[in-house]
């Protein structure tokens, strides 16, 4: 076992050694790998941070519930304190006819012609109503309707006004995005297995005596495989950590436009943040994809490669 150990070291040092008498081939092609799975990176970060957006507050919307219009005041006053025990309901607005009179003059561009239809209609049409914001368990299309048909059997409740059509296109717009997203990573997995196994085919070759003179004195192929697959796995490993770094210089060049964007959203955070589970996931698919990609080069090439 130890010997087992001992050998794998000596190859990954050696590797290593290789790598670095090579600097500058070695630095394009871990550049590349970089970009490569930063592009998909970047696109998961904004997906995440869309579907958080979603979540906190555009993502439920308001419940607007009209109280009938002959409605008492004590009346209307415990109808919105059993609506505030809803368990449902995280939030609850009551506004007086009075105050949604207020408002709707500040909206008018046209206050004599609305004093005119006032004084027709004999006073204040408007009624007392509730302005209601589902809790994030609720926020979902099926949960929100369930919600507004038990509002509406609150006796003294004229009707609910619930619009999800904004919600549904926004949320189908982040299915789509979703979807490319999974595609254009899928391609651009495919252009990294690619680089890297073009670059382990080039290695290859230019190693071909040497493979052709170990093969001769009785190397296996799986000694001769060795080498070329810690490179594919290392190319991935060391190309996965700068696409990290330069993931964390784009977030911090974007820090602060993003903080204010989430300011006027009232959230406390509108990029996501990268968790640790994540960031070894990047690692572990680069290394594996790195590591992929060598074992079908190698596959393809070194058959071809025999002692004369």
């Amino acid at each position: 076992m130890i010997t087992y150990l001992s050998r794998h070291l000596q190859v990954l040092f050696a590797t290593l050694g290789d790598m670095r008498r090579t600097p500058m081939t070695s630095i394009n092609t871990l550049l590349i790998i970089a970009i490569t799975l930063l592009l998909p990176s970047l696109l998961y970060v904004g997906i995440k941070s869309a579907q958080s957006l979603s979540s906190n507050w555009e993502g439920r919307p308001q419940i607007s519930i009209f109280l009938q219009k002959d409605l008492s005041d004590s009346a209307a006053e415990l109808i919105f304190e059993e609506i505030q025990l809803h368990p449902s309901i995280e939030l609850a607005e009551f506004i007086t006819p009075e105050q949604a009179l207020a408002e709707f003059r500040l909206l008018s561009d046209d206050n004599v012609s609305l004093e005119q239809e006032l004084t027709f209609l004999g006073g204040n049409p408007l009624p007392a109503s509730i302005v209601v914001m589902p809790d994030k368990a609720s926020a979902k299309s099926e949960s929100l309707m369930a919600l507004k048909d038990q509002l509406t059997q609150f006796d003294g409740i004229d009707t609910v006004r619930l619009d999800l059509d904004w919600t549904d296109r926004f949320n189908a717009i982040l299915l789509v995005f979703s979807r490319v997203s999974l595609l254009l990573s899928a391609l651009l997995a495919l252009a990294l297995v690619l680089i890297v196994g073009n670059t382990i085919k080039l290695l290859i070759f230019n190693r071909k005596q040497e493979i052709e003179i170990t093969k001769l004195v009785g190397g296996t192929d799986s000694f001769v495989r060795r080498p070329f697959l810690y490179y594919g796995a290392l190319f991935g490993l060391l190309g996965a950590l700068i696409s990290l770094g330069l993931l964390l210089i784009a977030a911090e060049l974007t820090h602060q436009p993003m903080s204010d964007l989430a300011t006027l959203y009232s959230s406390d955070a509108l990029i996501h943040r990268v968790t640790l589970s994540e960031v070894f996931a990047l690692i572990a698919i680069g290394t594996f994809l790195g590591w992929l990609a060598a074992r079908w080069s190698v596959a393809q090439h070194l058959r071809n490669i025999q002692p004369k």
